[in-house]
């Protein structure tokens, strides 16, 4: 929501610090939304097309798709490339909702170089072509934008570097570039201000463009470095700076507690439970005068019987301060019918095991249903996704840091209270890339019954060993690990895993949502008691359950999780008796295989032959009953199968 309002020069406060907490053996490691532009940013015209090329002001707050190959409207588009990443939960306190990550991750996830030891240049943000021609230095052209290192992430060392780059467009895209403005490294919670003029006649051209590049290291998510509210413009005074806007300044992910996803029949059992009494938003005004009536609303949306509710929020802030930030409180079940929802609960799904819902938190009547441009949502609102499917999950699906034991033997397990008896099929986890590629290390998934609160008797037997997982499409991206057989479970159940090795297998965590302290536990070794987590975020482990569902493994798909390597290591006959046949379809080269007694004592082992893809064993001799299966890479990755012979 804009304000009309004139210049004064520009102060931006911060308000919220963070504090990170990491004791020995248990470690926290550091590893969507139109631009306010034109009359409604205070900022200008909007920018147009002129000799195919934007003109001036160019302006992007990170609030909607506005990167190409985002799939927004065209007209949006503000940034040729997206090695770098829109993000909304990485940054503390941005400007406004929505901000530009720089790490060491490309676009599809992936660090550049597994390596710890690897730094150089690695994500880049350029601008789409801007017409300068026929301006002048006198023009007073600047880039204003504002800068953080770090937030809830990783953040920089004092020698890695966030530059920005012109292009002179007569230099080409190979040597026209030079660099015009650095920030060394820091760790910051607040936002910092930087204008660069563009005064050089060589960039004064149709065709100018302009680019963030970060220097650091390359090992995944890492060394982050955040942008937000970008404005290239002329008649700009440094000195004396204005934004005309009130906007939101964090994203919302949930109308339901504690769960942020559960299955649609356990939340049936009892929806007024799963439901939040109330929430609040967080706002700020960005002008040096007061705004006033800044009114918000709520609406939801079934996407399957497109049944749209929408609720005026009777809190109005009828007077903000300048550069105030400030919350505005909304009830969900608690209020009056037609204002807000008087005992309000997700019904009527259109679907008997899962459901979804569009919701959307606004300013003035500007929602996912309701805005200047129909289906992209700007910086006046928040909107988000409400799933319900076969899995239950605390986090909101972003990993800031990573968390890691660094103890063998190491157990971690994280605790659910569930709504119904159900199925226990398999854990659903991300994996962060931090550093060091640990997809050679090994370890066993567990669940266990509850005991006063912490994990007590085991359930069900596990020995298929499993290894981090790590993938090419896209961020923040969950495994899919199953279960030996599956667990009957009810009640409170805790889940998680025993690890191999001392190295931590850096498992995402989320650093906006904080259950660790309530329901993770993780024991160190052997005979070692079961300690409350006292790392502030929440473990990226999800149970995945039956939940109704026919073919559970089907909707393993739907829920976007992969299993890792899930063809890559086939045997046969299973049960097998004299023979037993081996395939491997998997990238790296198998070297030796081995076949274990379920309490991991050798029975046979051998190499594997050069330049096959498969191995038939004699196995007649080989005692009768539950076996496993296991070939090594040439990378040292282990692939287990579970097998019976009789």
């Amino acid at each position: 929501m804009n304000t009309p309002l004139s210049c004064r020069s520009f102060v931006l406060t911060t308000v919220l610090m963070l504090t990170f907490t990491a004791l020995a053996q248990e470690e926290e490691r550091d590893l969507q939304f139109v631009p306010v532009v034109g009359g409604r940013s205070g900022v200008g015209a909007p920018s147009m097309r002129g000799g195919g090329n934007l003109t001036l002001p160019f302006f992007d707050d990170f609030a909607s798709p506005t990167f190409a190959g985002e799939g927004g409207p065209e007209e949006l588009v503000r940034w040729s490339d997206g090695s770098a990443r829109r993000t909304m939960t990485y940054a503390i306190d941005p400007p406004t909702i929505g901000t530009a990550t720089l790490d060491g991750l490309r676009s599809n996830g992936y660090p550049y170089v597994f390596n710890p030891e690897s730094y150089g240049w690695a994500d880049t943000l350029t601008s789409v072509p801007i017409n300068l021609a026929g301006r002048t230095p006198e023009d007073n052209i600047h880039l204003v934008f504002f800068y953080q290192g770090g937030g809830r992430g990783n953040a920089p060392d004092e020698n890695d570097s966030l530059v920005v780059e012109f292009l002179a467009p007569d230099g080409g895209d190979e040597l026209g570039w030079s660099q015009v403005w650095s920030a060394m490294g820091a760790e910051m919670d607040t936002f910092a201000l930087a204008s660069v003029p563009v005064d050089q006649l060589i960039h004064l051209q149709d065709g100018f463009r302009f680019r963030f590049r970060n220097h650091g290291a390359q090992g995944g998510n890492v060394d982050l470095w955040h942008i937000d509210y970008v404005l290239l413009d002329d008649n700009i005074d440094p000195d004396n700076l204005g934004f005309f806007e009130v906007a939101f300044v964090d994203p919302r992910h949930a109308l339901t507690k504690p769960y942020s996803i559960m299955p649609w029949s356990h939340f049936l059992s009892d929806p007024l439970t799963y439901m939040r009494d109330s929430m609040e938003t967080q706002h700020r005004n960005m002008s040096a005068f007061q705004a006033d009536n800044v009114t918000c609303g709520l609406k939801i949306r079934n996407a399957v019987t497109e049944a749209t509710e929408d609720f005026l929020n009777p809190f109005s802030n009828t007077f903000v301060a300048p550069f105030e930030v400030f919350q505005t409180p909304y009830y969900v079940q608690t209020g009056a019918n037609g204002v807000v929802p008087s005992g309000y609960a997700f019904s009527d799904a259109g679907n008997d095991t899962a459901a979804t819902f569009e919701v959307s938190l606004y300013e003035d009547a500007i929602g996912i249903l309701e805005q200047e441009r129909v289906g992209v949502p700007d910086n006046d609102s928040i909107v988000f996704i409400q799933s319900f499917r076969n899995e239950y999950a605390y986090d909101d699906g972003t990993a800031e840091k990573a968390y890691g034991l660094t103890t063998g033997g190491g157990k971690l397990a994280v605790r659910y209270d569930l709504a119904v008896p159900d199925t226990l099929y398999g854990l659903a986890i991300h994996f962060t890339p931090y550093y060091n590629e640990q997809s050679n290390l090994n370890f066993l998934l567990r669940a266990w019954a509850d005991d006063n609160g912490a994990p007590g008797e085991e359930l069900g037997d596990n020995y298929l060993f499993h290894q981090p997982a790590y993938f090419t499409d896209g961020h923040d991206v969950f495994a899919y690990y199953e279960y030996d057989d599956p667990v009957p479970v009810e009640e409170t159940v805790h889940v998680g895993l025993v690890q191999e090795m001392e190295f931590s297998l850096n498992i995402g965590l989320d650093k906006n949502t904080d259950y660790n302290f309530t329901r993770v536990h993780y024991q160190l070794g052997l005979g070692a008691e079961w300690v409350l987590s006292t790392i502030p975020g929440t473990v990226m482990i999800r149970p995945v359950l039956r939940a109704g569902v026919d073919d559970v493994f089907v909707s393993i798909e739907d829920m976007g999780l992969v299993a890792p390597e899930a063809e890559a290591f086939q045997v046969w006959p299973n049960p097998a008796r004299e023979q037993l046949t081996l395939l491997w379809s998997g990238v790296e080269r198998p070297i030796r295989w081995q076949i274990l007694d379920l309490s991991g004592r050798v029975w046979d082992n051998g190499r594997w032959a050069l330049g096959s893809d498969r191995m038939i064993l004699a196995v007649a001799d080989v005692p009768r009953g539950m076996a496993l299966v296991v070939i090594e890479t040439a990378d040292g990755r282990r692939t287990t199968r579970r097998i019976a012979l009789h």
